[in-house]
C-alpha cells in the first residue's frame, strides 16, 4: 500500500475536526474498540443523526416539570 500511494496516505493526517469527520465513516469499528476497551465514546466522533436519536430518547424518558 505504501509503495503505490505513499506514506501519507498510509496515516491520517489533518486537523482535529477532520479526525472526527473521518471517524463517523467508521463509527461500528469506532464504537466496538471503546466497547472492547472500556473507554467512553468522545460526543464529537458520534454521528449527528446518534447523537439527536439518543437526546429524543432521553428526554421522552422524561417528565417535565412545569
Amino acid at each position: 500500500f505504501v509503495a503505490a500511494h505513499g506514506k501519507r496516505k498510509t496515516f491520517h493526517v489533518g486537523s482535529n475536526s477532520s479526525c472526527h469527520q473521518h471517524i463517523h465513516s467508521h463509527y461500528e469499528v469506532y464504537q466496538k474498540k471503546c466497547a472492547e476497551m472500556g473507554l467512553c465514546e468522545h460526543h464529537y466522533a458520534v454521528p449527528r443523526s446518534l447523537v439527536q436519536e439518543r437526546e429524543q430518547v432521553k428526554t421522552s424518558g422524561q417528565k417535565r416539570l412545569t
